[in-house]
């Protein structure tokens, strides 16, 4: 949602972060800095960044009072979102095919500035709901990238990179891609840790009377420029691709580091200038007051992040910020222009434009041009070179940006040089499981399993139980009539991913090609568990003459 839609728009690589069992990110709950900064504390709690994410617990939101059922017309579903015996819910049918089917809201994420968005939990394990909520219209529709399926598509991943953006203390299953202890986050927003760095000690040295010496929390403001703007960048800086670093995941930054210590952002080079969810960073390094400021422009110099502006104060408080810089003098337009603006900057220099990529949501343009441009939608297939954003990659980081280009959306523009990189990384760096997983992805999709085969298997001496490695390798183990084996992997796949969709199809025909009619028929079911809609599972079913549900 670029709250965390940045996952939708940018092709991040989560193939990495098995390697690192995840702890909680947030050690102290935000409520415990409020017995010392009470003000600070009360008044962020107002803010959309504390109020990011939250369970759903039966209490009717806003949303729950507006128009709740809708239709996506190329798929013939109709969808409707109802509170119902103290539990959110969303169902879904299609008359023209008599399928429907319901599924429990577990989570909502994102404050509802803009939008909100939901994740379902089965077994456990998350995924993104494909309805959300609109505020500006005040009404319900398809999750952004989700009218692209003819079917509801209820298995979309929420990898910890992504929620960590929206909820503070995330506890994921080791070991697994989406799988998550019960609540799947301690804190419902971003924590004041996540800012300020890690509370624990500081608040040992406060209670013990000690004042002098020892730890103290992170004022960004007094970092240095990088340092300071990295803490912003880590949720609204996501380009076009994000490259982990050797050894990092999802949780390796800090507040007081660099990010590109820990990943490297990279943008396209020919993509037109234009408003998206979390690209805030990237909008405002476009910008003429950012290139002429230099460091001393950054997010803190127009965002308090601890409060915001009254509606009615808006204006006038943005302008401030830029008198600050610039020399105070009305709208050099018309005197019509000028009492119609009211001397209100960011109505025409920073205006609301639509997002690039999320339908139905509109955000403030950071770029902050002369006059509003058009809205530039990204080129798909467009071959531009990727460039990081910040820092000076490495040829491993650049193949694995190219790579992650290569499987996404735009694939085929990408996919030669892609390989090319890859296949010198591989040389280079023979035991990194994201370059071993990459480059056999190139080759699988290439119709060249016996290639990939090597990459996988040595992407899991590495890292036992890589999800990627495992799937991919089941699936050449299945080409070559390997069922035994294609179903010792794909079953320890679904482990980390039970919404694997076609991976667990084609467990399905493995285990009947090896006489296992009974696990076959469990795995179809267990499809149809997760998602009513999908038409594979309940035409294998019906080949198998066995009604799709009991």
């Amino acid at each position: 949602m670029r709250n965390h839609w940045h996952c939708l728009g940018s092709f991040i690589a989560f193939w990495g972060m098995l390697a690192v069992p995840a702890d909680a990110q947030t050690k102290v709950n935000s409520a415990a800095c409020a017995a010392c900064h009470r003000e600070i504390y009360e008044s962020y709690r107002t803010t959309p960044m504390a109020r990011s994410a939250r369970k759903l617990d039966g209490t009717a939101g806003a949303e729950q009072a507006s128009r709740s059922a809708f239709a996506h017309q190329p798929s013939g579903f109709r969808y409707q979102v109802s509170l119902k015996d103290s539990a959110y819910t969303f169902g879904f049918a299609n008359p023209a095919t008599g399928t429907s089917g319901s599924k429990r809201l577990s989570y909502a994420v994102g404050s509802g500035t803009r939008a909100i968005s939901y994740l379902i939990a089965d077994d456990g394990f998350l995924f993104e709901a494909p309805v959300a909520y609109y505020t500006r219209s005040e009404a319900w529709g398809l999750a952004p990238g989700y009218d692209r399926y003819d079917y509801p598509f209820l298995t979309r991943p929420i990898a910890p990179g992504c929620l960590a953006c929206h909820a503070s203390g995330v506890q994921v299953d080791s070991g697994t891609l989406n799988s998550y202890r019960s609540p799947a986050f301690l804190e419902g927003g971003i924590s004041c840790e996540r800012c300020h760095g890690n509370g624990d000690r500081h608040i040992t040295k406060m209670q013990s009377g000690n004042l002098t010496g020892g730890p103290e929390m992170l004022n960004p403001a007094k970092l240095p420029a990088p340092n300071r703007d990295s803490i912003c960048a880590q949720c609204h800086l996501s380009g076009d691709v994000r490259v982990m670093r050797p050894g990092a995941d999802w949780q390796t930054f800090q507040p007081g580091a660099r990010l590109s210590d820990s990943q490297t952002v990279f943008v396209r080079s020919g993509k037109s200038v234009g408003v998206t969810v979390t690209g805030h960073v990237e909008n405002l390094a476009a910008s003429a007051c950012k290139r002429a400021s230099g460091d001393r422009l950054w997010c803190g110099s127009c965002h308090d992040p601890h409060k915001l502006p009254g509606k009615t104060e808006t204006a006038s408080w943005f302008r401030s910020k830029c008198l600050s810089c610039h020399a105070e003098k009305g709208c050099s337009e018309t005197k019509q222009a000028r009492a119609k603006a009211n001397d209100n900057c960011i109505a025409c220099h920073m205006p609301a434009s639509p997002a690039t990529d999320a339908e139905h949501v509109v955000l403030t343009d950071h770029s902050i041009p002369r006059r509003p441009r058009p809205v530039a939608r990204a080129r798909v297939g467009a071959a531009d070179e990727l460039v990081a954003f910040d820092g000076s990659p490495g040829a491993r980081d650049v193949a694995l940006a190219y790579a992650y280009a290569a499987l996404g959306e735009s694939g085929a523009a990408y996919r030669v040089k892609a390989r090319s990189l890859l296949e010198r990384a591989a040389v280079d760096s023979p035991k990194d499981v994201d370059v071993l997983v990459s480059l056999a992805e190139i080759y699988r999709n290439a119709d060249q399993g016996e290639a990939a085969r090597p990459l996988y298997q040595g992407a899991l001496e590495v890292v036992a139980g890589q999800l990627t490695a495992l799937s991919g390798l089941g699936a050449v183990a299945m080409e070559k009539g390997e069922y035994a084996q294609a179903i010792r992997l794909w079953t320890a796949a679904l482990k980390k991913n039970s919404g694997l969709e076609l991976v667990r199809l084609n467990l399905a025909l493995a285990q009947w090609k090896t006489g296992d009619r009974a696990g076959s028929e469990a795995s179809l079911r267990k499809a149809l568990e997760i998602n009513p809609a999908f038409a594979p599972a309940r035409k294998a079913l019906a080949q198998l003459g066995l009604p799709p549900q009991k």
